[in-house]
């Protein structure tokens, strides 16, 4: 039968060990919730006999041929705010109104003695110690005749037997995949053992472990295209986690190796320190005001907050040696070239009106063309109307890298002073593969319809200053009125 759990406490969740029998370990469980989530949860639905795919999954292929016997069914919890209530005798939950605005996920657990914790999704805005920025997406949820939503990032424990670490990192990427973007298939997590390698290498062989090359070749079998980035170990060189921190800014979660750790995670989200007006000169990139990342590690509960630097956590973004974007088929100008663009164009600052280079802070992050146009229509304000018009009609590629310039100033209170609009499917060859670079006054602009016209292409554009002009936030603000 369901049970309904009311919390009062955190001490409350030691209820799940009188209502989930043991193999489902709902000790380590209720003590890991209760570490984890914020005082906004204040109820847990307890769902028996719950099927979920991918335990069956491993369940199919490899628990039921083994020796021990093990449940094929799994429990699952679902977690609400104090407004909810449930009627054990009718089966039905109540709220003043909508449901789905008071419900913050689930986590199945899985009937495997140990490891026990399966396919999770929950909110951010519960989780404590998350802060800033998160890649979510939408996943359904159906629930005694309700059809919910939690808008989260997968997640689950390593089963240790038949998955470890990085076979989870790369179910999560996946997951969140197929459930953002229709074109990518679900894949269970089974199926992610085997993808690793060119044949089924059976047993408990995939618990052994992956080398990024397994990994690599898991995104490929997606089909994605996977982009390997390691880390040069060169003093003062940042330029990897410079290319880290715009491929999760542009909503990318990424595959991370430790490998000095022996570790895999999946970054998913990132912190900007409090903005603070220094004085000292010198460029510096979005990566500099960087002060954590969100990471989803089999370990915890998803999105644990690391430091930038070491120290205070089990691990820091220090730590962090490689790691693989799965991106999309269209891109073919890296994050790696941008970072070698982006100082060039001061170059044109003279043309478009860029601020000092030793005065100014440089971000970048890729997108759609579409999304450009629309965050352009929601701030039309901030925008010349011939300039508007010009960015409207311009054939953008179906992706493009955006490239934003601020003072120190203006960074502190979310504005930019320009704008460059890079194409995504340029060839690295290109000396200048702009569509677009723009300050408040001033733009260039060029349809690029013609091969090998870099800089003859760009015609300039004398604009009414319409004021100042805001960066975009491209993936989830947490609600902070959650997070306590």
């Amino acid at each position: 039968m369901y049970k309904w759990i009311p919390l009062n406490s955190p001490a409350d969740l030691a209820e799940l060990e009188k209502l989930i029998s043991p193999e489902y370990g709902p000790t380590r469980v209720a003590k890991k919730l209760a570490n984890g989530i914020s005082s906004a949860v204040k109820a847990v639905l307890v769902e028996p006999g719950y099927i979920d795919k991918d335990y069956r999954s491993t369940y199919y292929n490899f628990y039921s041929k083994k020796g021990q016997r093990y449940r094929p069914d799994c429990v699952r919890l679902h977690f609400f705010d104090e407004t909810v209530t449930f009627d054990e005798t009718m089966l039905k939950l109540s709220c003043a109104d909508r449901l789905i605005d008071h419900y913050f996920g689930y986590m199945v657990l899985r009937p495997t003695g140990i490891a026990t914790i399966g396919r999770t999704v929950l909110s951010p805005d519960i989780r404590s110690g998350a802060s800033g920025f998160i890649i979510t997406t939408d996943h359904k949820v159906h629930l005694l005749g309700h059809k919910l939503v939690i808008n989260g990032f997968p997640s689950m424990d390593q089963h240790i037997d038949i998955s470890v670490c990085a076979h989870v990192a790369c179910w999560s990427v996946l997951r969140h995949y197929s459930e953002r973007f229709n074109i990518y298939r679900e894949f269970l997590m089974h199926d992610i053992t085997l993808m690793a390698h060119e044949f089924d290498p059976g047993g408990i062989v995939p618990a052994k472990g992956l080398q990024m090359e397994h990994a690599e070749r898991v995104f490929q079998e997606a089909g994605t295209f996977p982009v390997h980035i390691a880390r040069d170990n060169r003093p003062g060189d940042l330029s990897f986690y410079r290319q880290l921190s715009a491929y999760v800014e542009s909503g990318f979660p990424l595959f991370a190796a430790m490998h000095t750790l022996g570790h895999a995670v999946t970054v998913v989200g990132y912190e900007w320190r409090p903005a603070v007006n220094t004085g000292i000169p010198g460029m510096r990139y979005s990566w500099d005001e960087v002060q954590s990342l969100a990471v989803v590690d089999d370990n915890y509960l998803p999105y644990l907050s690391i430091p930038v630097k070491k120290g205070g956590t089990p691990y820091s973004a220090e730590d962090i040696d490689a790691f693989i974007v799965s991106l999309p088929e269209k891109v073919f100008y890296p994050a790696d070239a941008i970072d070698r663009l982006a100082p060039a164009l001061f170059k044109l600052g003279s043309v478009v009106g860029l601020p000092p280079e030793d005065q100014t802070i440089i971000r970048y992050f890729i997108t759609t063309g579409s999304a450009f146009r629309r965050f352009v229509r929601e701030k039309e304000s901030e925008f010349d109307p011939k300039l508007l018009a010009k960015i409207m009609i311009l054939p953008f590629a179906q992706f493009v890298w955006i490239v934003e310039f601020a003072t120190e100033a203006q960074w502190a209170i979310g504005q930019i002073e320009a704008r460059a609009v890079i194409d995504a499917t340029a060839s690295i060859r290109e000396i200048m593969p702009l569509w677009l670079f723009h300050s408040r006054t001033s733009a260039l602009v060029s349809d690029r319809q013609r091969v090998g016209n870099d800089l003859a292409g760009l015609g300039a554009l004398k604009l009414s200053d319409m004021g100042h002009m805001g960066f975009s936030r491209m993936v989830r603000n947490l609600r902070p009125t959650q997070t306590k």
